[in-house]
């Protein structure tokens, strides 16, 4: 570190115990205190709200700020009350006068920005975690060509901090923050406002979480280059069968040293056999992988804990595919285990030609029919020689349907848990399930498609009753004239489908974009549901951008999620379900 000492005046001028405020010929202003014969100098800005410390009370080595009474000791610049420290100055007594030295040691102010960015989150304070990330941006370590800006380095902690305290391993609000970086890359929201979404998302299920541990069970002693010499072929189905078993720890660790070894593309070898077995936590096993591998793609540096915590979250997870209701997608993978699938040197699977559009209504119908006619449809295609990656182009199509389908009634019931949440999810595991096979090999991109299939088809319970073709017809929506962004934010969900019904598709484009900040911003306000928002508004969007064949489907899914306004704590319906269960010992209404 460079030293730029500067002269603050006689001690003589220094008054004991008493803050004073000193400034340098550019303006900058320093706080100093004469205690035990030392001068103690710190930024005067109060890092809370920007007040002067130097009006602050001293007492007993501290300075409390006078405003919001922060107290920081002015020995070492630790905040004991309110939130950050302040940085702190090295100062030196020559001949009677006062220097003091301006130049900052940038390794040791970045670890102390870090580990104040880290407390801010695990105490879920949103505020202060942006301003210690800004305070870290400031020092100009990022790299602007990541388009993140002077936050790069604020989202990487991020990252790196919630997949190191997530409990139960990879979560929503590490997926909100793969998304939110996503659109700040291409201008759709602020750096700013997107971190503060994604701290207080992981912030809220993590707070006050330490690291969640390593997995036990690396192997150790030997250096990198021999773990890579002797490293195992079959060690990828190892991590596969440790997660099968639920021996999570020995999962993790065997991850981690995967990671170390083949990297990202190691840990994506290693668990898409074992996505692509089972549809986990209701999809949220292909969600979340994902978006672990977008996370850790873009900050390598976190990628060890990023897949790690997937791997957690992998091990923790329901097969619900495996449980009753779904015996029909059971037997439809049975039947694609037996396909002669080309398999050529474990490459991935083909691109495939898409359906004619013939061929796709049919197949679409079909999915939306039901779980059985869903699965029976994409074994069927395949046999037929179907490309996977256009089913589920097809199916991610029929998800849209299906989410625009949903009836509102289901959450008034006050004997039902259903929610339109639960409809998102068969979007954004079409859409995951499509990005994860274009990565996996021929048969697992295979059991993706009968997968999403049969999810999308299992949930046709959901749909509104089809309108009564003797009824008077509905009163058409107000005219659509108008921004859409206004008639999403007046909650005019009719406005808004008709301004969207004459888009074209550059229009549904700019659209997806415009609707961003309200999505992530203005939607919701439980993290949950603004994770929804932001992840089911991303995959509707790539969707349409992948899809040979786009309509205004995905756009028009969207608004009838996003517009209306929806309970975010139904309490009577938890109420009424805990009493009835308590009095008949029945699980409430379900999709199935």
């Amino acid at each position: 570190m460079k030293s730029d000492w500067i002269d603050l005046g006689p001690l003589s001028e220094f008054p004991a115990e008493e803050p004073v405020l000193r400034k340098d010929d550019a303006g900058r202003r320093f706080a100093c205190v004469l205690r035990g014969g030392e001068v103690h100098a710190l930024d005067d800005r109060c890092p809370h709200q920007g007040y002067p410390l130097s009006q602050g009370a001293l007492r007993g080595g501290v300075l409390t700020c006078a405003w919001h009474n922060w107290k920081f000791d002015i020995a070492t610049g630790a905040c004991s009350f309110g939130g950050e420290p302040v940085r702190r100055y090295a100062t030196r007594v020559d001949g009677g006068r006062v220097l003091l030295n301006r130049a900052v040691d940038t390794a040791a102010e970045v670890r102390r920005l870090v580990a104040g960015l880290r407390e801010a989150v695990r105490r879920d304070e949103p505020a202060r975690a942006l301003r210690e990330g800004l305070r870290l941006g400031a020092l100009g370590l990022h790299r602007a060509e990541t388009g993140l800006g002077s936050l790069h380095l604020a989202f990487e902690v991020l990252a790196r901090d919630g997949a190191e305290r997530a409990e139960h391993g990879f979560d929503h609000g590490l997926a909100l923050l793969a998304d939110l970086c996503a659109w700040v890359e291409r201008g759709w929201v602020p750096a700013e406002e997107a971190f503060v979404v994604a701290a207080h998302a992981i912030g809220e299920a993590s707070a006050r979480l330490g690291p969640r541990g390593k997995g036990a069970g690396k192997a150790g002693g030997s250096s990198a280059l021999a773990r890579i010499a002797d490293f195992e072929l079959d060690e990828p189905e190892k991590v596969s069968e440790a997660l099968a078993a639920e021996r999570r720890d020995e999962a993790e660790a065997r991850m981690r040293e995967l990671i170390e070894v083949r990297g990202t593309a190691g840990a994506r070898r290693a668990l898409l056999p074992f996505v692509a077995q089972h549809l986990h936590d209701y999809g949220h096993g292909a969600i979340f992988l994902s978006k672990a591998i977008e996370l850790g793609e873009r900050f390598s540096s976190a990628a060890d804990e990023v897949l790690a915590a997937s791997t957690v979250q992998l091990a923790w997870a329901t097969a619900d595919t495996s449980l009753p209701p779904f015996a029909a997608t059971r037997a439809a993978l049975a039947r694609v285990a037996e396909l002669p699938l080309p398999a050529p040197d474990g490459a991935a699977a083909p691109a495939a030609a898409p359906l004619d559009p013939a061929e796709r209504a049919a197949f679409e119908a079909e999915v939306l029919a039901g779980e059985r006619q869903a699965v029976e449809a994409t074994a069927r295609w395949l046999a037929r020689g179907a490309g996977p990656l256009a089913l589920l182009g097809a199916i991610g199509h029929a998800a849209a349907v299906r989410l625009a389908r949903f009836d509102p009634a289901w959450e008034h019931r006050l004997d039902a848990e259903v929610g339109v949440l639960d409809v998102t999810h068969a979007v954004t595991f079409a859409e995951a399930a499509a990005a994860l096979g274009r990565d996996a090999l021929p048969r697992e991109a295979a059991q993706l498609a009968v997968l999403a299939a049969g999810f999308v088809g299992k949930l046709r319970g959901a749909d509104a009753p089809a309108p009564d073709a003797a009824a008077p017809s509905p009163t058409p929506p107000r005219a659509s004239s108008g921004a859409l962004l206004e008639a999403a934010a007046a909650r005019d969900v009719g406005g808004a489908l008709a301004i969207a019904r004459q888009l074209d598709g550059e229009g549904r484009r700019r659209a997806f974009a415009e609707l961003a900040p309200f999505a992530a911003f203005d939607a919701a306000v439980r993290p949950i549901f603004t994770a929804h928002a932001v992840k089911t508004l991303e995959a509707l969007q790539r969707l349409e951008s992948s899809d040979p064949q786009p309509d205004g489907a995905y756009l028009e899914a969207l608004l009838a999620y996003l517009v209306p306004v929806r309970r975010e704590l139904h309490v009577r319906r938890i109420a009424a379900v805990a009493r009835k269960f308590m009095s008949d010992g029945r699980p409430p209404e379900g999709l199935y």
